[in-house]
């Protein structure tokens, strides 16, 4: 005879486990702690060190046998050969095999569908389809590589069927997504830790996005002005006021649009050089400009104890011996940690202290934001916080998984203080882990201006949409300077970059590259053009941002997101949507036309104006230099497009 419950425990291959069903097609599986079952994981633990409720909704279950049913329909049965999970409409989701757990991990295993594609793990480099992968979820600055490797890993996995797994725990883990070949997949989560998974029996892969984002945390609403165009360059550039207001003139003089500066290489926690700052900051905010600062993720000054009043409790400190010197996790960034060097150490603010925080935000960056007029930062290197290091916090809390949760939360709450300033603020961040979506804005790392490593961008792009991170941004045409310009030409490559910046949330320059105005005219043109373009799209990114802050959708997305039934979606990785209305095929290579898949639907060429019915491929599409393959959607939903459609197609008149 059926009956309600709230909960139903069961031993699973000899370990105690628990099943809850938590509403919006999730179910809950955890692994018992000392015969106990934790009610916190890292989605409920961000949401309470925010001030947010957490996230533990359990809804009752119908048990019938071996039998629960969920209110939205969703079931699972529990037996000796598996777990199935079983989607609302019946379909079966999910089959767990195996779950062990020991003194250094504890995992689950269990079958992937023969023609299923397996998408998330967080920002990558290497491919949108992780099966046949081993996947590290741990953050690392390996510079340059393209492989394995993940500023922002997130362990949530999406089904090319409809459903997904997260796993609910900051700790390092290995994902084997059927390595072997066999169909088989495990979940290893490193460490002592129980097992926390989430399930989501659901149908579409938007569901899964949704699923993770009500756990972890919706993206907040970018400021308009966050779609515009952030110019940072290294230092010594703009690491004086000369330097940022020779840029300021040239960019006016070229006629090139612009929103903000990120002053890297300036010395943010020096007092005696913010009237220096806000000088610049008045001049720029006479032309409608706004500056931001570069800093280490919750880096402390060495002398932030005399110059800032800093307490030793405000410091995170070694369990070992006390100290406020934190060695670095390894970043496997040559260029900064060469092999042989020796260790290195940082002082962290321990931002678990709530009077340090106040004290950061008050007597550090107050001066910053206030009379010298700061609206945010670019925070760099959040993957150097330890992961084997014995650590002591203010509110007693484990070390454990604390080189993710860490930068996550510092980033999160350092955003939400920049965001409550007049006209809103910004951080851009590169790393961080389960909630990372929070910031808003992430940035791709560093790249070569070079063919190949704009495949690797536009992938970045696309594996953070599909992983919930909603917002994430990329250096135009990359960081460092390609290798050889015969085969790269930095003009070439730089055009081609521009193309794929202006279609995505924000055009960011930076690096130890060309600017835009160090180029010949022809190129500038091409600049103005495309830059002034991206600035006709911004009521329409804002809009689109919108949405993706209400539903976990990503601003660029894949195009397994716009139909999981055709094959060629599913394994697209050079075409992409941004917000419903635009498709977009840039030229990653050096060609001047190339192959454009058009799916299900109506599109329009945007600077031609030709229309096509989808679900066709159209060979050698013409895509001479300074010319992206776009086209409109005639279904789109979107309000803002009707108004900027009309100039962006004026601007690209020209093009045609």
């Amino acid at each position: 005879m059926a009956s309600t419950a709230a909960y139903y425990d069961f031993d699973f291959h000899g370990v105690s486990c628990r099943l809850t069903f938590c509403g919006c097609h999730l179910w809950r599986l955890r692994t018992a702690e000392n015969g106990s079952f934790r009610p916190y994981g890292a989605g409920q633990i961000l949401a309470r060190d925010l001030g947010e409720e957490p996230w533990t909704a359990e809804e009752p279950l119908t048990l019938d046998g071996n039998t629960l049913t969920a209110g939205d329909g969703s079931r699972i049965v529990v037996g000796e050969g598996g777990i199935e999970f079983y989607t609302p409409s019946g379909r079966r989701a999910v089959l767990l095999t195996g779950l062990h757990a020991g003194e250094e991990s504890v995992s689950v295993e269990g079958v992937f569908g023969l023609e299923e594609r397996i998408y998330g793990t967080g920002e990558r480099f290497d491919s949108l389809n992780r099966r046949g992968t081993r996947t590290e979820i741990f953050a690392a600055d390996r510079w340059l590589e393209w492989r394995g490797n993940s500023y922002v890993p997130v362990p949530l996995l999406v089904s090319s069927e409809g459903h997904g797994w997260f796993v609910n725990r900051y700790e390092r883990c290995l994902f084997d997504l059927d390595s072997a070949g066999d169909g088989r997949y495990e979940l290893r989560v490193m460490g002592r830790a129980p097992m926390d998974l989430y399930l989501v029996a659901s149908d579409r892969m938007e569901e899964v996005l949704y699923g993770y984002s009500v756990l972890s945390g919706f993206a907040p609403e970018p400021a308009e002005w966050l779609y515009g165009t952030e110019v940072c360059r290294y230092a010594p550039d703009f690491s004086t006021p000369e330097g940022i207001l020779a840029m300021a003139d040239a960019m006016k003089e070229n006629g090139f649009p612009w929103e903000a500066v990120i002053a890297e290489g300036w010395d943010a926690y020096e007092p005696e050089a913010n009237g220096d700052l806000a000088h610049v900051a008045e001049r720029l905010r006479e032309d409608g400009k706004r500056v931001m600062l570069y800093h280490f993720c919750g880096k402390l000054p060495g002398d932030a104890d005399t110059v800032f009043g800093a307490k030793p409790d405000y410091y995170v400190r070694r369990r070992a011996d006390g100290s406020r010197e934190i060695p670095e996790t390894h970043s496997f960034n040559p260029a900064d940690n060469p092999p042989g060097d020796r260790e290195k150490t940082h002082r962290y603010l321990d931002i678990t202290n709530p009077e340090a925080w106040d004290w950061w935000t008050k007597d550090v960056w107050g001066p910053l934001t206030g009379e010298a007029g700061v609206r945010g930062s670019k925070i760099d290197f959040c993957e150097l916080f330890p992961d084997d290091e014995e650590l002591i916090f203010a509110d007693g809390r484990e070390t454990s998984g604390a080189h993710h949760w860490y930068p996550t939360l510092y980033n999160a709450k350092l955003y939400r203080y920049f965001s409550a300033l007049p006209g809103g603020g910004m951080n851009f961040s590169r790393g961080g882990g389960i909630g990372a979506q929070r910031y808003p804005f992430l940035w791709a790392g560093d790249q070569l201006r070079e063919w190949f490593y704009l495949r690797v961008i536009l992938r970045a792009c696309l594996t953070a949409g599909l992983s919930g991170l909603p917002f994430m941004s990329f250096d135009m045409a990359a960081y460092r300077p390609a290798r050889n310009q015969e085969t790269d030409p930095e003009p070439e490559v730089f055009v081609r970059g521009l193309e794929l910046a202006c279609f995505s949330p924000n055009i960011q320059t930076h690096g130890k590259v060309m600017r835009p105005y160090d180029f010949d005219e022809p190129i500038r043109n091409l600049y103005r053009i495309y830059a002034s373009l991206h600035d006709d799209m911004r009521p329409y990114l804002a809009e689109q941002g919108r949405i993706s802050s209400k539903t976990g959708l990503p601003l660029m997305r894949a195009l397994a997101l716009w139909d999981a039934e055709d094959p060629f979606c599913l394994d697209c990785e050079d075409e992409y949507l941004l917000g419903d209305a635009f498709l977009a095929a840039p030229v990653l290579e050096r060609a001047e036309k190339r192959d454009v898949y058009l799916p299900r639907g109506t599109w329009t060429d945007l600077v031609s104006g030709e229309s096509y019915e989808g679900g066709v491929l159209l060979r050698d599409y013409p895509a001479p230099l300074g010319r992206i393959p776009v086209f409109v959607n005639a279904a789109s939903e979107s309000h803002a497009l009707e108004a900027a459609l009309p100039r962006m197609r004026e601007r690209l008149a020209g093009l045609a």
